[in-house]
C-alpha cells in the first residue's frame, strides 16, 4: 500500500544518508522507494529550475510517468527545519513529557549561534502551535542569524537543560567530534530539493535498474534504495512449516529475494533435496507438498539482489527458519512438526499478583550444577535435570520462599557445543526451546522437556518468567540472509548500528520484527504455559513496542508479567515506561543501596527507592523491580567486600552485616524486590566480573547455605514476612498510600521510617530503622509516640511474635540504632 508524503519522510534516513561530522559533509543525493511503484529523490541542494528536474528509469533512460515535488513541510518534520522567505522556520513535533506537577515545558533551539547556550532567551525558544491541525514547536528566525552559508548542527533543549535526542531516523543527523548527534541546518536544501517520481516499472520488474537525472549534457545516476517502503512491508499470512490436510507447508517472508528454495532431508546431516518455493503476495514465499513430512529436516537458501552494504544474500547459505518451532542445534537444521506437539495450555496457571511477587533469576544450569539429586551427567545440563530437583523435596528455591523464577535465556542460542556453558543472550531462534539443554535434540526431546519444567515449577506455586532477548540476535545471524535492511538498524552505508554491544540491533518498529516478537512470546504462553517475561536491554525494543506487545500479549493471558531492563548503550527508558504496564529493573535501587550501605550516598535516595521510587520511576508500585544483584557484573558480596581484589569468597563479618542490612532493605522497600540466585548464601564469583562463559562460578554453592545458615536463614525470614499477612499489608501493595503515610526521620547517615504515620490505613503500624555507620546513632521522632511497638526483627533475627532479648530499646520519642545495625518494630 502506499504511503503517505508524511509517513515516508518521517522514515527516511533509516538507511539512505551518510552521517558523518559537520566538518565532513557528505553529498547528500538519494534515492529511495516509496512504494511498489513510486520513489522519491533528495538532490543536494535546492532546484532552482522553473522547470522539474529531467529524470530517467535504467540504462536505456526510460521517460518517468510523473514527477512532482515533495512537501517542504514533510522535509522539515524529519530534519526540524525549512527555509521560508529568508527565514529558518525551526519545527518540532515530537511531544515533550510533561512532569508532574510542573507547567508546559520551555523548548529552545541551540547551536554555534547561540555558543549553544540558549538559556532563556525568548529569541530561540519555541512557541506552541498547530500546523495541518497537528500540536507542535515553531521558531522563525532570519537565515543570517543561523548560518553565513555553511552548514550548521543544531539541537533542541528545554528550559531546564534536558537535551532532546535528535529521532534516530532524522536523514540530516550528523555526529559531533564528542559523540552527541544534532540535526544539521545546510542552506542549500531549504525542503525543495525533494521530488516523487512514477518510474515505467514497477520495484519487482526493476532488478538492476537505477534512477539517471541529466544536468545539463552530463549524466548522473543514483541507485534507488527499498528502505523506506521496504521498512513498511507487512504479512498476516502463517509462516514457518506445519502440516496440513496431509500436506506440508514452508512459508518464509523474504520481500527483497529474487528466490528461496527449501532443502529438505530425513537425514539432520544431509543436505537433502533443494526445491524451489513459490512468491505469493511479493512477500512470502511458500512450498506445499501433499504428503507428510513430520520430523524431517530442512533449511532454506535464499537469494537476492546486492544492494552494497544494505544486503547480505548468499544462495548457499543455510539460512534457519526464523519460525522454526524445533531445531536439531544453533546450526540447524529445523525439525519439521506438527500443531498436535504443541497442544494450547487448556488451565492456565495463575500467578501471584505482581506486587506479592517474590523473584529469583536463575540460569537452567546453574540450578542444576551443584544439586544434590541423583541424575545423569546429560540430564544435568538441562530441562530435564532441572525438573528433578524442582521435584525434589528438598528444592532450592521453594525452601528459599520464593514465589517466581526468572529464567535466562532458553530459546535456541549460538553455543555450539551443547556440553559448552553460555548464558544464552546470542539468539537465533525465539520459538524453538534450546537444543543446548534437551536430551535428543535431534528429535526435538527439548521441547517437551521444557514443557514438563514448566509444569513442574507450577506445581511448586512458582511462576516461570522468561528473560528474552529481542534486541540483537546471535550468530550465525540467520535474519540477515532473508533481508538485512528489513530487520537491522543500519547507519547510511549499511553498517550495524551496534548499540547493543553486541554486533547488530533489531529494528523494533519494523512490522514483522514486532510480529516475531509477538508469535513468538504467544507460543511461549499458550503452548507452554509461560507467565512472563523479562526483555534484554528493553531500551532498544523501545516504549511503543513494549506497549503494543503488553497490550498484546494481556488478550492472551491477562495475569501476563512483563519487565524491561530499560538501558542500552543508546539511552534509559525507564521513567518513559510510566504510563504503560510494564515494569522495568531499578538499577537506580541496586547502585543507591551499595552506595548508601558503604558510606558513599546519604539517606535521601535510599528513602525515596524504599518508598517505591515514586513518582518519577512509577506509577504503580509493582512497576519497580527492586534488586541488588544480578547474573551480570560482580555479585553482591564480591562487590561489598572488603578483601583485595573484590574477592567475597571468604567475607569478612563486615561484608556480611552489610549483607543482613540489604536485605532488609530490599524486603522492606516497596516494589517487587528480586534475588540472583545464591545471594542468600553469599555466593562469590571470586572476584570475575564478567561469567557469562563461566558456568563453575556461576553455579549456586548450595553447601555454602550452610557454612552462612546464619544469612540464609534472615533471607528466609524477611521473604515469609513480606509474604504474611501482616507483611502484604504494609509492603505488597496495589496502589501507592496517601501523602502522610511515611513518616520518615534521619540523623546524618542513618534513618527510620514509619509505615500508616496518618492511620489512613487502619491502626496498625510498622517501624523501620537502619544505621550503616560504625557508631550508635539516637534518632529522635518528632510527635510519634512508641507505645505499643514490639520489635520483631534486628541485623541478626526476625521473629515475627518478637524478639524475646537484646532488643533495640526505645525511649519515649529516641531510639538509639547500633552499628551497622537495623530494626523492624509492629505495632499491632
Amino acid at each position: 500500500m502506499p504511503l503517505s508524503a508524511n509517513t515516508v519522510l518521517h522514515y527516511l534516513g533509516r538507511a539512505l544518508i551518510i552521517r558523518r561530522l559537520v566538518k565532513d559533509i557528505p553529498n547528500m543525493e538519494w534515492a529511495a522507494w516509496t512504494s511498489l511503484k513510486k520513489g522519491i529523490v533528495c538532490f543536494d541542494r535546492d532546484w532552482n529550475g522553473q522547470n522539474l528536474p529531467e529524470l530517467y528509469w535504467g540504462d536505456d533512460h526510460l521517460k518517468m510517468q510523473s514527477i512532482e515535488p515533495a512537501s517542504p513541510l514533510g522535509f522539515a518534520k524529519s530534519s526540524g527545519y525549512m527555509v521560508d522567505g529568508g527565514k529558518v522556520i525551526f519545527l518540532m513535533f515530537d511531544k515533550v513529557r510533561k512532569r508532574k506537577g510542573q507547567p508546559e515545558r520551555r523548548i529552545f533551539v541551540a547551536g554555534p549561534f547561540n555558543d549553544w547556550a540558549p538559556g532563556t532567551d525568548a529569541k530561540w525558544e519555541l512557541e506552541t502551535a498547530k500546523i495541518d491541525g497537528k500540536p507542535c514547536y515553531r521558531l522563525a528566525v532570519p537565515v543570517k542569524a543561523v548560518s553565513g552559508g555553511d552548514p550548521v548542527s543544531f539541537k533542541y533543549v528545554t528550559g531546564d537543560g534536558e537535551w532532546l535526542e535528535v529521532p534516530s531516523d532524522a536523514p540530516d543527523a550528523v555526529t559531533d567530534a564528542h559523540g552527541f548527534r544534532n540535526f544539521l541546518f545546510n542552506p542549500g536544501q531549504t525542503g525543495r530539493h525533494r521530488f516523487y517520481f512514477v518510474p515505467p516499472l514497477s520495484l519487482n520488474q526493476s532488478e538492476g535498474r537505477g534512477l539517471y537525472h541529466r544536468k545539463g549534457k552530463d549524466w548522473h545516476s543514483l541507485p534507488v534504495q527499498a528502505g523506506v517502503f521496504l521498512k513498511k512491508l507487512s504479512s498476516d499470512l502463517r509462516l514457518g512449516s506445519w502440516l496440513e490436510d496431509g500436506a506440508t507447508i514452508f512459508r518464509l517472508f523474504a520481500p527483497r529475494a529474487r528466490s528461496v528454495k527449501v532443502h529438505l532431508s530425513e537425514d539432520a546431516e544431509s543436505a537433502g533435496e533443494a526445491i524451489t518455493m513459490r512468491l505469493l503476495d511479493g512477500m512470502v514465499w511458500e512450498l506445499r507438498l501433499e504428503d507428510n513430512r513430520a520430523g524431517w529436516y530442512y533449511f532454506y537458501s535464499v537469494t537476492g539482489e546486492p544492494s552494497g552494504g544494505f544486503s547480505h544474500f548468499d544462495p548457499e547459505f543455510k539460512v534457519l527458519d526464523p519460525y522454526a518451532r524445533a531445531v536439531v542445534g544453533p546450526l540447524g537444521p529445523a525439525i519439521v512438526t506438527r500443531d498436535e506437539d504443541f497442544p494450547k495450555v487448556e488451565q492456565a496457571f495463575q500467578p501471584p499478583s505482581w506486587h506479592d511477587l517474590v523473584i529469583a533469576e536463575a540460569h537452567v544450569r546453574d540450578l542444576t550444577h551443584w544439586a544434590p539429586v541423583a541424575m545423569s551427567e546429560k540430564e544435568r545440563l538441562g530441562f530435564s535435570g532441572l525438573r528433578k530437583w524442582v521435584e525434589s523435596e528438598d528444592f532450592y528455591l521453594t525452601d528459599l520462599g520464593v514465589n517466581a523464577v526468572e529464567l535466562q535465556p532458553i530459546q535456541e542460542f549460538d553455543t555450539v557445543n551443547p556440553v559448552e556453558y553460555g548464558w544464552g543472550y546470542m539468539p537465533v531462534n525465539y520459538f524453538a526451546p534450546a537444543s543446548q539443554y534437551g536430551l535428543e535434540p535431534e528429535s526435538g526431546s527439548q521441547v517437551d522437556e521444557f514443557r514438563a519444567l514448566v509444569e513442574a515449577f507450577h506445581r511448586r506455586g512458582l511462576a516461570v518468567i522468561l528473560d528474552v532477548v529481542y534486541n540483537h540476535v546471535g550468530e550465525p545471524n540467520y535474519l540477515q540472509y532473508i533481508d538485512k535492511e528489513y530487520y537491522f538498524l543500519l547507519d547510511g552505508s549499511g553498517r550495524y548500528l551496534n548499540h547493543s554491544g553486541c554486533g547488530n540491533t533489531l529494528d523494533a518498529d519494523a512490522p514483522m520484527v514486532r510480529r516475531l516478537m509477538r508469535d513468538s512470546l504467544v507460543h511461549l504462553i499458550e503452548r507452554f504455559d509461560v507467565d512472563g517475561f523479562r526483555f534484554d536491554l528493553g531500551e532498544l525494543i523501545g516504549v511503543d513496542a513494549l506497549h503494543w506487545l503488553e497490550l498484546e500479549l494481556k488478550q492472551v493471558k491477562p495475569s501476563v508479567v512483563m519487565i524491561a531492563e530499560p538501558w542500552s548503550f543508546r539511552g534509559h527508558i525507564s521513567k518513559d515506561l510510566r504510563p504503560t504496564g510494564v515494569a522495568s529493573w531499578n538499577d537506580g535501587f541496586r547502585e543507591t543501596v551499595c552506595g548508601y550501605l558503604l558510606g558513599k550516598s546519604g539517606p535521601e535516595g535510599m528513602l525515596y527507592h524504599l518508598k517505591g521510587s515514586h513518582p518519577d520511576w512509577t506509577r504503580f508500585p509493582a512497576q519497580t523491580i527492586n534488586y541488588t544483584e544480578s547474573h551480570d557484573d560482580r555479585c553482591w558480596i564480591d562487590k561489598i567486600t572488603e578483601n583485595h581484589d573484590h574477592n567475597g569468597s571468604y567475607p569478612t563479618a563486615t561484608d556480611r552485616r552489610r549483607t543482613h542490612l540489604m536485605a532488609s532493605l530490599l524486603f522492606v522497600s516497596i516494589g517487587v524486590p528480586m534475588i540472583n540466585s545464591g545471594l542468600e548464601m553469599l555466593k562469590s564469583k571470586s572476584g570475575v566480573r564478567n561469567t557469562y562463559l563461566r558456568g563453575d562460578l556461576n553455579a549456586v554453592p548450595y553447601e555454602r547455605a550452610a557454612q552462612y545458615s546464619g544469612t540464609a536463614t534472615y533471607f528466609r525470614q524477611w521473604i515469609a514476612f513480606r509474604q504474611s499477612t501482616v507483611g502484604r499489608h504494609f509492603l505488597c501493595r496495589h496502589s501507592f498510600p496517601s501523602e502522610g503515610y511515611f513518616h520518615a526521620e534521619i540523623e546524618g547517615n542513618v534513618f527510620g521510617v514509619l509505615f500508616n504515620a496518618d492511620f489512613s490505613e487502619g491502626s496498625k503500624q510498622l517501624l523501620y530503622a537502619v544505621n550503616p555507620t560504625f557508631e550508635p546513632v539516637e534518632i529522635y521522632w518528632d510527635g510519634v509516640a512508641f507505645d505499643g511497638f514490639v520489635q520483631i526483627a534486628d541485623a541478626e533475627r526476625f521473629e515475627p511474635v518478637g524478639l524475646d532479648a537484646a532488643r533495640i530499646h526505645l525511649h519515649r520519642h529516641c531510639m538509639r540504632i547500633p552499628p551497622l545495625s537495623c530494626g523492624l518494630w509492629l505495632k499491632r
